[in-house]
């Protein structure tokens, strides 16, 4: 015999949406690790360089990156800083008169 509870459907939607959302933070965290972090290649078209141009960039210290056997990655945080660093403002030249 099953004991019924006053709120037995309530909690058993509770439960459900429980579920629900910690399945949808799953797909979040793994979606925001993704945003964060991108590989040599798509590092490659991003800046418009060479895998030349981007091993001499790590070897000068240039950006930073971590390696695992033969993957390179960047963060996206290093890639926006190093644009930072280097970013030059237009500088409006003034007309002579």
């Amino acid at each position: 015999m099953e004991l019924q509870h006053p709120h037995k459907e309530r909690l058993k939607a509770i439960e459900q949406r429980l579920e629900k959302l910690t399945k949808e933070l799953a797909t979040i965290k793994k979606t925001a690790l993704k945003a964060q972090l991108i590989d040599n290649a798509d590092f490659l078209q991003l800046m418009n360089i060479s895998s030349s141009t981007a091993q001499n960039w790590r070897n000068k210290g240039i950006i930073a990156y971590s390696q695992i056997e033969n993957k390179i990655y960047y963060k996206v945080s290093d890639i926006e800083r190093l644009l930072d660093i280097h970013y030059r403002p237009f500088k409006r030249q003034e007309k002579e008169l």
